[in-house]
């Protein structure tokens, strides 16, 4: 059963780069470790058990070896970077790969994972890929954490974020067919609705509540800038949302840092070049 919002993985070339934009955006990074068997290597924006992952390629021969997850992570890397996943955590998730494989989606796992952290320990979890591979694609990823919470946290504890970012909001997903989307999240992930669905100007949109996160699935309808997130990078996460606890600081802290934002009533936009191609929104917590 899926129970929470995990993490949201933000794809870096370099990684070394990313974490210091990430640090000039006000956030407290830590390194993360490696994937042993995938060649990836990663850093750490912790919140509480939410998180953003910073993910990069660091043995292109172990990632193209391990198939459609490692190949499409090298792909995309080769041509963008920026916000390219999100997981999704649970436990058992059996019935979700019975779901996705009813729907014709089809999906790896539960299979053991770990990466080994700098400070010594082991984290290890049972992942579930949907589709063979989560990259730019309008689904999770789904884990099974093995390490317990009380263990994430003591190895990466929630940093101090100099921005009073104190969370992941909401993910909102560009998508071509929403029924299609409805039906994987419902039907294949068992979500259920926060409403029946909306149909506004510019396109139709449905939401599910994890918690106080909020999972936004969008088809466009017509010209904008999810039409053209999709035509660009295909259908997949189109923008994170944070919550801020103090969002006049935050929005300092930025303007100090020399961070291009724009501002609305919905909260504060930071220009994705500043955020290593992720379109970012920052909201009140």
């Amino acid at each position: 059963m899926i129970e929470r919002f995990d993490h949201a993985v933000i794809g870096v070339p370099d990684l070394d780069a990313g974490m210091d934009a990430f640090r000039r955006l006000g956030f407290e990074v830590a390194v993360g470790g490696r994937h042993p068997s995938l060649g990836t290597r990663n850093a750490i924006v912790r919140f509480g058990l939410d998180y953003l992952e910073l993910l990069t390629v660091e043995d292109a021969a172990k990632a193209r070896a391990r198939g459609p997850f490692g190949r499409e992570l090298l792909s995309f890397l080769d041509r963008a970077c920026g916000l390219v996943g999100f997981v999704l955590a649970g436990t058992g998730l059996e019935e979700e790969v019975e779901g996705l494989r009813d729907l014709g989606v089809g999906a790896e796992g539960p299979f053991e994972m770990d990466r080994i952290h700098p400070k010594g320990g082991r984290l290890e979890w049972r992942l579930v890929l949907p589709g063979g591979s989560p990259w730019r694609k309008p689904w999770p990823y789904l884990i099974d954490w093995i390490t317990s919470e009380g263990e994430l946290l003591a190895w990466d504890p929630p940093g101090d974020h100099a921005n009073r970012v104190t969370g992941v909001a909401a993910i909102d997903l560009a998508v071509e067919d929403l029924d299609a989307a409805r039906q994987l999240y419902e039907g294949g992930l068992g979500l259920r609705p926060r409403e029946s669905g909306q149909t506004r100007p510019g396109g139709s949109s449905r939401h599910y509540q994890l918690g106080s996160f909020r999972l936004g699935v969008h088809q466009p309808d017509g010209p904008g800038t999810v039409t053209t997130e999709l035509e660009r990078r295909g259908p997949g996460p189109y923008r994170l949302a944070l919550a801020s606890s103090d969002l006049a600081s935050t929005a300092e802290t930025l303007a100090h840092a020399g961070v291009q934002i724009s501002r609305s009533p919905a909260g504060l936009d930071i220009d994705p070049a500043g955020a290593i191609g992720a379109r970012i929104r920052i909201v009140p917590a």
